[in-house]
């Protein structure tokens, strides 16, 4: 593996756009910081016949994550986009990839998957926390969790 092959953390943002009408992608500005939890559980299928030990099976996979940023009022995806979508209890289509530009407003995923290192993973998502900070003296932030809800896919994007 090439040093150039290891994908920056930097470079991922978090693109979100509603789950209906046309896909218009939107980096949530600001960010900080993201995370992406993909697990699966199991599932017990100890019998009488498995003896003193515990046997699993497959069961189903989940995906959850959070992102957290500063608090801009003027932002797409604020503290006020978040918690109109909440309320309104719609998903949204997330994608975390790799920005295609240097100029913020113009953000774009990278949905590339041949070449040097491209990562991005997409799917509906329900919102379902946000938690503002409001330190003193210190820049306001905010955590948003959200929660798989369908079509989610590493390195294949979902667009309806």
């Amino acid at each position: 593996m090439a040093l150039t092959d290891v994908i920056n953390g930097t470079d991922v943002l978090v693109f979100i756009s509603p789950s209906s009408g046309a896909t218009t992608w939107t980096a949530a500005s600001h960010a900080t910081s993201h995370s992406l939890s993909i697990k699966m559980a199991t599932r017990d299928t100890s019998n009488k016949y498995s003896g003193v030990y515990v046997t699993r099976d497959k069961g189903r996979v989940d995906v959850t994550g959070s992102m957290q940023g500063m608090y801009i009022d003027s932002d797409k995806y604020n503290l006020e986009d978040f918690y109109t979508i909440i309320t309104t209890r719609v998903p949204v289509l997330m994608i975390f990839a790799k920005n295609t530009s240097t100029i913020p407003a113009a953000a774009v995923p990278d949905t590339t998957t041949s070449g040097a290192a491209h990562f991005y993973a997409s799917g509906k998502f329900w919102i379902i926390d946000i938690s503002p900070t409001f330190p003193d003296a210190a820049n306001s932030t905010y955590t948003v969790a959200f929660e798989h809800c369908s079509g989610f896919q590493m390195n294949k994007l979902i667009t309806s």
